[in-house]
């Protein structure tokens, strides 16, 4: 009789987990204690290691999933047993998953496969276009399923896990739009990169904006500030490009590294880390003029500026962590961000 494997308990209060890769394969015989999955918790990456001595039978997630704690991730043959394929018979005819997957997409049921013949033993994707054509069934359903991006589940996990912990307060102020954009001419800097660099040189100066909160009780302090920028990817995908140490390089060495990292969070994913303070978000060039920006944690705070006015002023807000700024430090921050943006 096969096991099951189940997400472990893994903290007081931690109800999900996101699964970030997986180690062993199906088939695969593993000892007890043996790395088998790892984990992405709100604290910390895991590897999880196998219960019980066995075989795979095989995986009940992918990379990218976002599972509750107690939930099956695989199913376990005991010792010297052998592992069940990846697919249920039906009626004496094997149904493989990726048949089943391709009879949803044109409407048939799971529960209609067993009427369609198979040429062999093993119902094929084939088999079921066959039995469309013949049969005149449906070849798509009224509505479709389509399972998010990795990229995607990874920020929904984020930012459902930021909802639970921060405490947003959000603060707006208006800045001299025209200035900031003659600073930003020609091909380099960019605007954002502008307000990018800019925030990280005044949170350089102001220690709270260089932290981040551990747990709900300990403020971490880094002594350099690294900042991430909100890009978009094909598919309305959105990741984060991180500047590290942002405070420390110059305009110039800073657009530099910005465009290199953008280009590696484009191609890669998202780049946002446990030590990333401060995020950027512009969307200017849609006319976007106002917005309240969600702040997934650990940042301490995002900035969000908008497209230019007819009075030649944008607007810039900020939304924060409540447990680490209170209204009076958020406003001085902002404050000296504009006189700095607006002065040049």
């Amino acid at each position: 009789m096969s096991a099951e494997l189940a997400v472990p308990q893994l903290g007081e209060g931690l109800r999900e987990v996101r699964i970030v890769e997986i180690l062993r394969r199906a088939g695969d015989t593993v000892a007890r204690g043996e790395p088998i999955y790892v984990v992405e918790t709100d604290k910390s990456t895991v590897e999880l290691e196998a219960p019980f001595d066995g075989t795979i039978e095989r995986w009940t997630v992918s990379p990218g999933d976002v599972v509750a704690v107690g939930a099956v991730v695989a199913r376990f043959a005991p010792p010297g047993g052998a592992a069940v394929v990846d697919a249920k018979p039906r009626d004496g005819v094997v149904i493989p998953p990726r048949t089943r997957a391709h009879a949803r997409e044109r409407g048939i049921a799971d529960a209609e496969l067993a009427r369609i013949p198979s040429a062999s033993g093993k119902l094929m994707p084939a088999d079921v276009d066959a039995w469309i054509a013949r049969s005149g069934a449906p070849v798509a359903p009224a509505s479709q399923d389509q399972p998010l991006s990795a990229e995607q589940r990874r920020l929904v996990f984020r930012m459902r896990r930021s909802a639970e912990r921060v405490i947003p307060g959000t603060i707006a102020v208006d800045v001299a739009f025209a200035r900031l954009d003659a600073r930003a001419d020609g091909p380099e800097p960019s605007i954002v990169q502008v307000l990018a660099h800019t925030a990280a040189r005044i949170a350089a100066a102001q220690p709270r904006f260089r932290a981040t909160i551990v747990g709900d009780d300990t403020l971490r302090t880094h002594d350099a500030v690294n900042v991430g920028i909100a890009l978009a990817r094909p598919g309305d995908e959105l990741v984060t490009a991180v500047v590290r140490g942002a405070d420390r390089l110059s305009l110039d060495a800073f657009v530099r590294e910005a465009r290199r990292q953008m280009r590696e969070a484009l191609r890669t994913g998202d780049q946002a880390g446990d030590d990333t303070q401060i995020l950027v978000s512009y969307l200017g060039r849609e006319g976007i003029l106002d917005a309240v920006p969600a702040l997934v944690a650990p940042a301490n705070a995002i900035l969000f500026l908008g497209a230019p006015r007819a009075d030649g002023h944008s607007r810039l807000v900020m939304t924060f962590d409540h447990r680490i700024h209170n209204g009076s430090g958020a406003a001085a921050f902002l404050a000296a961000l504009r006189d700095a943006l607006s002065s040049g």
